[in-house]
């Protein structure tokens, strides 16, 4: 489910407000989020993981050094951190005039099933 389509879900809306407000999941149980299957296959990436890996041992770092240091375009890193932050897998905090990057989601399970 789409973050914008909250409104029609006021469980999840709740859920998600503690979330953000912790930067992680402050309730009992956990969001689910269904994922266009080309959204799925994105996240799920090689190089999205070896940027969720790199994310997660070495925080604080702005887009600009991220991308330096995995010697990748930061115009690719900041794409691939949008659609990361659109998804409430990372959340962006603001350093100064740069934002560094900081992965919140502490679990992601991908299922597949048919309709």
């Amino acid at each position: 489910m789409a973050p914008s389509r909250l409104s029609k879900h006021p469980g999840l809306r709740r859920l998600y407000s503690l979330y953000e407000e912790e930067g992680e999941l402050a309730a009992p149980g956990y969001i689910r989020e269904e994922l266009p299957p080309q959204v799925a296959r994105r996240l799920a990436s090689t190089r999205m993981l070896e940027l969720l890996g790199f994310l997660l041992g070495n925080k604080g770092l702005g887009v600009s050094e991220v991308a330096r240091r995995l010697e990748r375009s930061p115009s690719n890193v900041s794409r691939d951190l949008n659609l990361l932050a659109k998804w409430r897998i990372i959340r962006f905090v603001e350093q100064g005039r740069r934002k560094a990057p900081e992965v919140i989601a502490r679990k992601i399970e991908i299922i597949f099933a048919e309709k």
